[in-house]
């Protein structure tokens, strides 16, 4: 962020200082404020406002630089936007949905691969935001995230399932009928005939069964 101020015209340290702080407590802030809004709207639409949200100011960032003079104040907006929507979404439900779709025979496993991509990912952004940004410009570099938000929403838009109220075997069942897993399907409707056949016996015929045991 601190070299993005500069290339923005912020160029006293603390002037520098104080946005990063006020950016740091609003992105805290609508972590807060995002947390009760997950489970009464749910998590696709809240990861789609949220995607939305930085898309726009990604391309308000973008457009500044562009720009023959740069405006400093153009600049602090997009990213207080940008931090605002990647908390209200995209930050924290990248940890929730996780914990939220894998069924216990392969949570641990799975989790921690989602975990290391994460990070993995995060590495990789930090550490080529100056090698991308001399390469495609500053303008171009944040036209490139725009245009990645963009395909990230599109793919969530069609595949993302929704976990708000949904049990792991649910999720399960979501994923095996998007595989096509016919393994998982055939145990899910072996266990709805046993509960079907369990539902019809009466209770004389219980009570009988168990006289004669």
């Amino acid at each position: 962020l601190v070299f993005i101020m500069e290339e923005a015209g912020i160029h006293g340290r603390i002037h520098q200082a104080t946005f990063l702080t006020g950016l740091g407590l609003l992105k805290l802030s609508c972590i807060f404020i995002a947390a009760p809004l997950f489970d009464k709207f749910g998590r696709r639409p809240m990861m789609f406002i949220s995607l939305s949200g930085c898309i726009l100011a990604l391309l308000v960032i973008a457009s500044d630089f562009f720009a023959a003079v740069s405006n400093p104040t153009k600049v602090i907006t997009g990213l207080a936007i940008y931090v605002s929507f990647f908390s209200l979404g995209l930050g924290p439900l990248g940890w929730v949905i996780p914990s939220e779709i894998f069924s216990t025979t392969i949570r641990a496993k799975a989790i921690s691969t989602t975990t290391l991509i994460n990070r993995l990912t995060g590495t990789v952004v930090t550490s080529s935001i100056l090698t991308m940004a001399t390469w495609l410009s500053w303008g171009g570099y944040f036209l490139f995230l725009a245009c990645t938000c963009l395909g990230i929403l599109m793919f969530f838009v069609t595949y993302l399932p929704e976990t708000k109220g949904k049990s792991l075997e649910e999720m399960a069942h979501h994923f095996a009928v998007v595989a096509n897993d016919k393994s998982i399907l055939l145990s899910v409707d072996n266990g709805n005939d046993s509960n079907e056949n369990e539902a019809d016996i009466g209770p004389e015929s219980k009570e009988s069964v168990q006289l004669l045991l």
